[in-house]
Parts: C-alpha cells; structure tokens; sequence
C-alpha cells in the first residue's frame, strides 16, 4: 500500500470512530472509555492531582466530550487529540478552582490561570499532555499488535527491543536462527508503529 492509500485509509478510521461517537453509540462510548480513561488520569496526576481528583476529572471530562461531540468536525474544527487535550486541561484547572487545597499543584501556569492573570495556553501542559498521548498510542498499538501476531514472534521483539537482550543472545534462547529474530523484532515494530498512526486522529 502506498503513502497516498495509507493516508486516506487512517483518515478513514479517524473519521469512522468520531461519527461513531457523534451518533452516542453506547458501544462506541464504552470502546471510548476503556480505551481513553487511562490517558486522561494519567495526565490529571502529571498536573498534580490526587488519585480522587484525576477520577473526578475522567468523569467531568466524558461529560463536557458528549456535550461537544456532536458539533465536532474532523476536518474543520481540528484533531480529536487536541479537543480531549483543551477540555481535560480545563477540567484540571476547574478541579483546582473548586479544591485548590485538596490538589497537589506544583505548575504556577495552573495557579496564574486560577487568578486569571494569565490566560495562555500553558506550554509545559502540551509538552505533557504530548508525551502521555505518545505513551497512550503505543500503549493501545501494542495490545492491537499482540493479537495479530504469533507468541514467538513477540517475545523477539519485546526481548530485543523493550528488555534490550543482544540478538545473538536471543536467537539462542529461542534456538532459532538470529536473522529471523530481528526480522521478528522489525515486523512487531512497523506494525506497531502503523496501528499508533491509525489510533492517532
């Protein structure tokens, strides 16, 4: 498949999940839950929030995305990535207004917005909320990955790339030629790599 297919062929997933959204398909929303929750606790607790509160933030979070969902436009408004980005970030900021002592908040962007001196994106907010996205797609690649490939197949590539074992060293513990795995270890990887960028809307 070339680049150019590639392409309309992630779009058309990104666009097949946000209609799917925007008709409130209990299935949808659900796929959504399980499969978004994770990112946005995690970076509700990078910002400073307690386990309690990031709970709290998840919760008012799927709440304002149902309210806004159906007036979203893939092509016009923007990437979904940055609307869950801007309405998880002001609900952060909303949880601080409401419980500012009961928050663990060490970002001063978050208290200038809370006295409202500052009304700037919060740079160093992207920059997290960036990496946890980064970490939340490979994440969610890898699961899908798993599942479409042999056992063996795998483990070359989670022995030599993620625990970072010597090729050599693994072929040998698998008792197969070293050549096949890394070939193992480059397949995992390009195809972990392809279902990140169809995650990616």
């Amino acid at each position: 498949m070339d680049t150019k297919n590639e392409q309309k062929e992630l779009n058309a997933t990104r666009a097949t999940f946000i209609r799917e959204l925007k008709s409130s398909q209990n299935r949808s929303w659900d796929k959504f839950y399980n499969m978004y929750s994770p990112l946005i606790v995690n970076f509700a607790r990078k910002r400073g929030c307690s386990p309690t509160q990031a709970e709290d933030v998840l919760q008012e979070t799927v709440l304002a995305l149902l309210k806004v969902i159906p007036n979203f436009n893939i092509d016009r408004t923007g990437k979904f990535r940055s609307l869950l980005y801007k309405i998880t970030e002001s609900k952060i900021i909303d949880a601080y207004r409401k419980r500012k002592k009961e928050i663990l908040v060490d970002d001063p962007e978050i208290i200038r917005k809370y006295q409202e001196v500052d009304a700037t994106e919060n740079a160093s907010s992207r920059l997290t909320w960036d990496k946890t996205w980064e970490n939340f797609l490979l994440s969610e690649a890898t699961k899908i990955v798993i599942k479409k490939v042999q056992p063996l197949t795998y483990k070359c590539f989670h022995s030599t790339f993620i625990k970072g074992e010597k090729v050599k060293d693994v072929a040998a513990n698998l008792g197969i030629p070293p050549n096949l795995v890394a070939q193992h270890k480059h397949k995992v990887y390009n195809l972990i790599i392809k279902e990140a960028e169809k995650l990616n809307t």
